[in-house]
């Protein structure tokens, strides 16, 4: 696989990444019931379509700019980038919003998003260390940033839940 082919799927797959957690976090608040937890799935929801259109703009500039990344002469990103799609890192394979097909608890879903948001990070971590546009690179940086404190706002909902069993 090329580089530039391996950067577009990376890509790709980060625009699916973004628009499955959207999904998932819009399922999140229609299904909770406490109208906190609700408004916060729904802010959730509206970050990760900013993340995904970032993501889709990144892609374009792709196809019409050079050196956005970096190259990939062992083809270690190309790998990195096929590892983590094979095993469903970060929502890559399937769907996230499956998950409320059978009956989970709120406390089983926070949990679920959690690890996606984890995962994400991992694979958004590998994607801006293969970039060689340090301007895109920190933007990239700043999504990572955000995604941590969709971490910090599970785990506070995860405490609350924990307090109420």
């Amino acid at each position: 696989m090329s580089a530039s082919l391996a950067y577009a799927e990376a890509l790709a797959a980060a625009i699916r990444v973004e628009e499955n957690g959207a999904l998932f976090y819009r399922k999140a608040a229609v299904g909770a019931l406490d109208p906190a937890a609700a408004q916060v799935f729904s802010n959730l929801a509206a970050m990760e379509d900013e993340h995904r259109k970032y993501f889709s703009a990144l892609a374009q500039r792709l196809e019409q700019k050079e050196g956005l990344f970096g190259s990939d002469p062992t083809g270690s990103f190309s790998a990195a980038v096929r590892d983590m799609a094979d095993i469903g890192m970060a929502g890559l394979s399937g769907t996230p919003a499956a998950f409320f097909e059978g009956k989970r608890s709120p406390k089983e879903g926070v949990e679920f998003a959690l690890g996606i948001e984890k995962d994400s990070i991992i694979f958004y971590l590998t994607i801006q260390e293969a970039m060689a546009d340090r301007q895109e690179a920190e933007k990239i940086g700043i999504i990572i940033r955000e995604e941590l404190r969709h971490i910090a706002l599970l785990l506070t909902m995860l405490k609350k839940l924990k307090k109420l069993q």
